[in-house]
């Protein structure tokens, strides 16, 4: 997958946003309404929030998992990680939540080392996307 990055500011910190580059996001609309985050606290982080070089690096195996979680073509679509404050959160849609309970249980379990969390809501018209403070994506 292809990703577009940039760096910007929020509230006087870095804040990185990495975007997969989906020729139209809004294809996936109508199949995908539920909005989850899986957000990791960082263990080691420089005063500005981001992680240290030594960390982050140790993060790469892990973040490739985080963002293939999804076929898709059939449970989901990431479409947003932000590096910010001291964390990083992996925005999906997703089909089902039940399934995704699952997957981000495996995630979990397999990971135990690292603070995860999960936060979900119905979001059947993309309003995170649309309302966001940064346009994300083209507008349909």
């Amino acid at each position: 997958m292809e990703w577009l990055t940039t760096k910007t500011e929020h509230e006087g910190l870095p804040l990185y946003l990495r975007l997969p580059n989906y020729k139209n996001i809004w294809q996936y609309r109508s199949k995908y309404p539920k909005l989850i985050c899986i957000t990791h606290e960082f263990e080691s982080v420089k005063d500005n929030g981001l992680p240290t070089a030594e960390y982050n690096e140790s993060l790469i195996d892990f973040d490739g998992e985080a963002v293939n979680l999804f076929d898709p073509k059939k449970g989901g679509i990431i479409f947003l990680v932000e590096t910010y404050g001291g964390a990083r959160n992996y925005w999906y849609y997703i089909v089902d939540s039940k399934f995704f309970f699952k997957k981000f249980h495996e995630l979990k379990d397999k990971h135990s080392d690292k603070n995860l969390e999960l936060n979900y809501r119905n979001d059947p018209e993309w309003n995170f996307i649309k309302d966001y403070p940064i346009k994300l994506y083209e507008p349909e």
